[in-house]
């Protein structure tokens, strides 16, 4: 199949991401037409599809696509979209041509899905049927995004996420279960051993149903697998050898999905199970039963919060900093009273309904949770970034030291390696971030973690934009402040950011260069960020051109010198260049994204940069940067990087140099790259 070709597909919709048309689907490839029929497409594919019909899960269509290899915008520090799709299996994204899409048949009903609707249909009309849907089935779809957030800052996500603790939930259930029939039916055997293997064949079939019903999702199959491995080498060892049921666990799962290194959640699932196996070996227990399980409960708890904290912070940014009370609350809560009544209420609904009862339960349950999304904000969630994976590293290397070496004063030896490359790492002045946002502009200046944001980057279908997905969290992350916001002009693709943005609370920085909002041109500025000045250039031209009008800034050092220029043409930079404005510079971000609108000869020696940066979409409709002015600057021996290609370029300016680092280059593994 050729790039861009419009293919007759057969499709059948997974999951929605967005609920108005263009619809953004994750679907599966059914079939292709018979031009195609060779064409060895992955699986699944993200497609914008327009339709008059809503969409569901299930549904399958015919369509007129044009299909091509997943890719997304690559930054630092980020959610990785392209990681993540390839962990999933997804290769491909396309778009359907025009209004061809139609719903030509509905999926047969599975057992699973059948289950799904059961499930829905008994917890309707309920004010948290979106907790006990995702418990019972796995799917998160029907949780808000506001619950999403408020489950984060409670450090409550992972109870929603079917992995160990549920796994072991159920099969508890069903091996109890077993065992107290088998007693209230007086059922005689002389060989107890023999009828605890039958409860556990039990148990282990129901906890496989349960992953069966949730769709097998990766963190459930992760833990039902680990799971197996326990029970068969404890049967056939007579002893828990839990070390080797880990290792024969990850063992079969890299055997058969690679790909799964990838995926953070195989980390905290792991890490979390020796946290558990290493405080269960604690010995000073309480001699009284329940005593001794609230203290183990407390123990356990207290080692998941700090085992897991610096992976946490790598991956999520901050913590739960009220996590560690509520979920000693919480995870009892769950597992002796909520997961048993859950499946109890499931079972006796198939006979009769019991919805009337639930309701007084679910009424306890929720004005709970509404007193806790009552604490306010501050107290639940403390934003903190744990900036490098060599820091996660060395605090595993040190734990795996004091639990499983002989020798503890090793632990001094990655500590001193650490203190010495953290005093010879040099300290820069200053850093440009030129993040990948496609066709846009997205930029900001930084020095001692203040900064100035250059543009918002591109807004589409008129919902989605990259200051949530990557400017605050990169923001977040690096514990910046910042000072300024610039928006050069109001393209789409420099300001579609700008609503999130305000919303976000950072509308205040904008009265720097805009007092009088975006509708006149930005202010003359003149200021200084730490050790930047910062000031903008004004030109003599009269155009009206939304492009010409673009806010124009300098940011300097002693040293270095940033020119930001918008979506100028050659007008202005000719007026530039008559006037002597002092536009010289180490660094140029292209005009216009290297549009062959810009970026004139005399613009270019006149900024005379050391090198110049194209911020522009992978393979995008306008074909930029411009192959005339490549070019260009070529005559000129200036080096050209550009975004698409590169992904977020970081540049880390020194006293007499910088360093440049690139997305696509320090963050992708041999079988990401192009």
């Amino acid at each position: 199949m050729k790039r861009n070709e419009v293919v007759d597909a057969k499709i059948e919709i997974v999951s929605i991401h967005s609920s108005q048309s263009p619809f953004y689907v994750k679907a599966k490839i059914i079939d292709l037409s018979e031009q195609d029929k060779n064409f060895k497409a992955t699986p699944f594919a993200m497609l914008s599809v327009i339709s008059d019909n809503e969409l569901n899960v299930g549904d399958v269509l015919t369509s007129k696509l044009k299909l091509k290899p997943f890719r997304s915008v690559k930054n630092f520090d980020v959610f990785d979209a392209e990681r993540f799709a390839l962990s999933e299996r997804v290769l491909y994204e396309g778009r359907s041509v025009g209004q061809s899409v139609r719903v030509s048949a509905q999926k047969k009903s599975t057992t699973r899905e059948s289950y799904r609707g059961f499930i829905f249909s008994i917890t309707d009309n309920m004010k948290m049927q979106w907790l006990y849907y995702a418990l019972l089935t796995g799917d998160r779809s029907q949780i808000k995004d506001a619950d999403k957030v408020h489950l984060k800052e409670l450090g409550l996500s992972h109870l929603l996420a079917i992995s160990g603790l549920h796994i072991g939930l159920i099969f508890a259930i069903g091996f109890y279960t077993s065992k107290l029939l088998f007693g209230l039916f007086s059922v005689k055997h002389n060989q107890q051993n023999n009828l605890n293997k039958l409860f556990v064949v039990i148990g282990l079939l129901l906890a496989f149903f349960y992953v069966y019903l949730s769709g097998f999702i990766v963190s459930a199959t992760r833990a039902l697998l680990m799971l197996a491995c326990y029970l068969i080498i404890y049967s056939f060892a007579k002893q828990p050898l839990r070390w080797r049921a880990i290792l024969y666990a990850l063992t079969i799962l890299l055997f058969f999905d690679p790909f799964s290194l990838l995926n953070p959640g195989l980390y905290f699932s792991f890490i979390a199970v020796i946290i558990i196996f290493l405080t269960l070996n604690y010995r000073s227990y309480p001699k009284f039963k329940l005593a001794r399980g609230v203290v183990q409960l407390v123990i356990i708890q207290c080692g998941l919060f700090l085992g897991l904290l610096p992976i946490t912070l790598y991956y999520f940014a901050g913590i739960s900093v009220i996590g560690l009370v509520i979920n000693l609350i919480a995870v009892p809560l769950l597992g002796i009273i909520l997961m048993p009544l859950l499946v109890a209420y499931c079972f006796l609904s198939i006979l009769v309904d019991l919805g009337f009862l639930w309701q007084f339960f679910d009424a306890f349950l929720y004005q709970g949770y509404q007193y806790l999304t009552s604490i306010p904000s501050d107290w639940r969630w403390l934003n903190f970034y744990l900036p490098s994976f060599n820091l996660l590293l060395l605090f595993y290397v040190i734990l795996v030291i004091l639990f499983f070496s002989p020798y503890k004063r090793l632990v001094f030896l990655p500590l001193t390696l650490a203190l010495i490359d953290w005093h010879l790492t040099p300290k820069g002045e200053f850093k440009l971030d030129v993040f990948d946002v496609g066709h846009g502009l997205m930029i900001m200046v930084s020095a001692n973690q203040k900064a100035l944001i250059y543009d918002l980057g591109p807004r589409y279908f008129g919902r989605f934009d990259y200051i949530n997905s990557v400017l605050r969290p990169y923001i977040l992350r690096h514990n910046i402040e910042v000072i300024a916001t610039v928006v050069s002009h109001q393209d789409n693709d420099h300001a579609g950011g700008l609503e999130s943005w305000q919303a976000a609370g950072f509308g205040k920085t904008l009265s720097t260069f805009h007092p009088n909002g975006l509708d006149q041109a930005c202010e003359n500025v003149f200021f200084q960020i730490e050790n930047l000045s910062v000031r903008t250039i004004n030109h003599s031209t009269l155009s009206t051109n939304k492009n010409d009008q673009s806010c124009i800034v300098m940011v300097e050092s002693k040293n270095h010198q940033v020119l930001l220029t918008g979506d100028i043409s050659k007008l202005v930079e000719q007026a530039l260049v008559d006037s002597n404005a002092r536009i010289q510079s180490t660094v140029l971000v292209s005009p216009h994204h290297g549009s062959n609108t810009s970026s004139s000869s005399e613009f270019i020696e006149r900024v005379a940069p050391d090198i110049v940066i194209h911020s522009a979409a992978y393979q995008g409709q306008w074909n930029f940067p411009h192959p005339e002015v490549v070019k260009r600057y070529q005559q000129h021996h200036i080096p050209q990087f550009t975004t698409a290609n590169l992904g977020h370029i970081r540049i880390t300016f020194y006293q007499n140099d910088y360093q440049l680092e690139f997305a696509r280059k320090s963050q992708s593994y041999w079988f990401e790259e192009d």
